[in-house]
């Protein structure tokens, strides 16, 4: 049930619709970003320049620019280009990050695969 006044709406659906959900790869970017700013010693998303060598940070809403997602015959392959805090241990960061992008992604479309 939501408020009168508010525009949020929930449905649920009360039989299964067959067929198949195909996530694009701009919403895995999205969900990879929003789980990458939250780990330990993450400053942010970068933008690689090549032609010029450098990187730049990126806006919170532009993080999709600093990833790239792309099909493997095993599923889905994320590389996350991120701007790490000086003096953090890189492997820890390495493994925070590997373990919360797949945690956060797989809950969040699964999550919406149980309201369907």
């Amino acid at each position: 049930m939501t408020n009168p006044g508010s525009c949020e709406r929930s449905y649920v659906m009360t039989t299964a619709v067959p067929g198949t959900l195909r996530v694009s790869n701009d919403c895995l970017a999205d969900l990879a970003g929003y789980a990458a700013m939250e780990c330990y010693g993450v400053v942010g998303m970068a933008e690689i320049d090549e032609a010029a060598g450098v990187a730049r940070l990126l806006p919170t809403y532009r993080l999709r620019k600093g990833i790239d997602v792309a099909p493997t015959p095993n599923g889905v392959q994320v590389d996350l280009h991120i701007v790490v805090e000086q003096g953090v241990n890189m492997a820890s960061v390495v493994d925070n990050l590997e373990s919360s992008v797949k945690f956060f992604c797989l809950s969040k479309l699964l999550s919406f695969h149980a309201l369907m």
